[in-house]
């Protein structure tokens, strides 16, 4: 008896550890508030002591305390993210030299979606915030997968079915991404939901549209936490410049790592919530849609283009980044020559006298042996006959 009621206790406790974390709920979402208790960020990611929220205006909170459905906040500082964004690298000389530009050139410019809660919906389309394996999500990763193909990346939209809807839908879609990773080896993978808060907190205009803005999770739990974070960041610099305002905010997780341990640019993003239209969250991802290209280093292969930005897989893109990548040794062995005859005779014009010396007499010392060695090759076969 007594070891029934304990096998009973066990599964009763495993249930509620898999109704928790994400919800579902309109009435169980989290205020972040700072210490003024100012609302700083809402979300209805089941909140824990650690977790950490980067707002619309880049300034970074970590939540110290929870009180029911409000979670207190520390200011931990204002993130500059000028510094993630790509051109600042790649304006260095010694960046465009050393970049291994044939890695670059041989990816394979290929997306992936799928979705881990396969029910989710948005209610003023739908009808219901929840369709069980039929959610109104998969049009919207549908939107999505649209929108980076117009611009010039390859995509595979993954419908696999991962309900219900519960903490272990992540074991479940693990092998979806699993799948989508060894089959379609992609540059970046993207696990596409929506969040769970009053209509308000997505609703918004970016770039003279209505949309529904978008929130990217990050996984800071296991090994890859700070790589997904830059990779976030990254994401979000990006988003800044070409359509503010759409990416709402950044959720760090410190509990979770969402599968993001399965891929250098894995992300969860949030498209709206279940209290805003369908449409306007299609609207809002093929914006966000635009943002990837430049965050994997390419450019889409379409006229909206802005002038001089070649397309994938079209003749403008040039020369390719092997090609590149010879042509940067070469120049810098030519560079390097010049510069070293330059220090070694101390003149312009004792270094051409050396230069004219070489191309005469060394090459001339070079090839006389080979001329000798053939002309004998053809006397004895003279001799032979």
């Amino acid at each position: 008896m007594n070891k029934m009621i304990l096998i009973l206790a066990v599964v009763l406790f495993s249930l509620s550890l898999a109704s928790s974390g994400y919800t579902h709920q309109s009435d169980h979402y989290f205020n972040i508030v700072d210490e003024a208790g100012n609302i700083v960020y809402i979300t209805a990611w089941e909140m824990q002591v650690g977790d950490e929220c980067l707002t619309a205006d880049n300034k970074r909170y970590q939540v110290t305390g929870i009180s029911g459905n409000t979670a207190q906040a520390k200011f931990v500082g204002e993130i500059n993210l000028s510094q993630y964004l790509d051109e600042n690298q790649k304006s260095s000389f010694w960046w465009a030299a050393l970049t291994p530009s044939v890695a670059e050139a041989q990816s394979s410019g290929k997306v992936a979606v799928y979705h881990t809660h396969s029910d989710e919906s948005y209610v003023p389309t739908e009808g219901e915030e929840s369709i069980f394996g039929n959610g109104g999500i998969y049009k919207v990763g549908d939107a999505f997968s649209k929108a980076l193909r117009a611009k010039g990346l390859k995509t595979v939209h993954s419908t696999a079915k991962h309900d219900p809807h519960d903490s272990m839908a992540y074991e479940r879609s693990r092998r979806t991404a699993l799948n989508l990773i060894k089959k379609e080896q992609p540059e970046a993978i993207f696990d596409v939901h929506r969040d769970a808060v009053p209509p308000e907190v997505y609703k918004g205009a970016v770039s003279g549209q209505e949309v529904s803005k978008v929130q990217l999770v990050v996984g800071k739990y296991g090994p890859t936490g700070k790589q997904i974070e830059d990779y976030a960041l990254q994401i979000k610099a990006a988003s800044d410049k070409q359509h503010p305002g759409l990416v709402k905010g950044i959720f760090f997780a410190k509990g979770g790592d969402y599968n993001q341990d399965l891929h250098p640019r894995s992300m969860l993003i949030e498209a709206g919530s279940h209290t805003n239209s369908r449409q306007s969250a299609e609207k809002g991802v093929t914006l966000f849609a635009d943002v990837i290209p430049a965050v994997l280093g390419k450019t889409g292969a379409n006229p909206a283009n802005q002038a001089g930005a070649a397309g994938i897989g079209t003749a403008a893109a040039g020369a390719s980044g092997a090609t590149k990548s010879i042509g940067w040794i070469i120049g810098l062995l030519i560079v390097g020559g010049a510069a070293f005859l330059l220090i070694s005779t101390g003149s312009i014009k004792e270094a051409k006298a050396k230069l004219k010396q070489f191309a005469t007499t060394e090459f001339t010392n070079f090839f006389a042996p080979r001329q000798s060695r053939r002309k004998k090759s053809g006397d004895d076969r003279e001799d032979k006959k």
